[in-house]
């Protein structure tokens, strides 16, 4: 399972403990419902920006 399906199961199953999290109770589950939700946006974020730049930069 090593490979392609590893980070984004790994991906999902942040955002699906995040999720679980937020149902659970307040305080402390807040902030692990935040930390499993914005974990996921931030590897995709930087991801992004990392392809962008390599097609932003000309070939030489």
């Amino acid at each position: 399972m090593n490979g392609t399906w590893s980070w984004p199961l790994l991906l999902a199953a942040l955002t699906l403990l995040g999720l679980a999290a937020g149902i659970f109770g307040d305080g402390v589950w807040d902030w692990l419902c935040w930390a499993g939700l914005a974990v996921p946006v931030w590897v995709v974020a930087r991801k992004l920006r990392l392809h962008w730049r390599a097609r932003a930069r000309p070939d030489a």
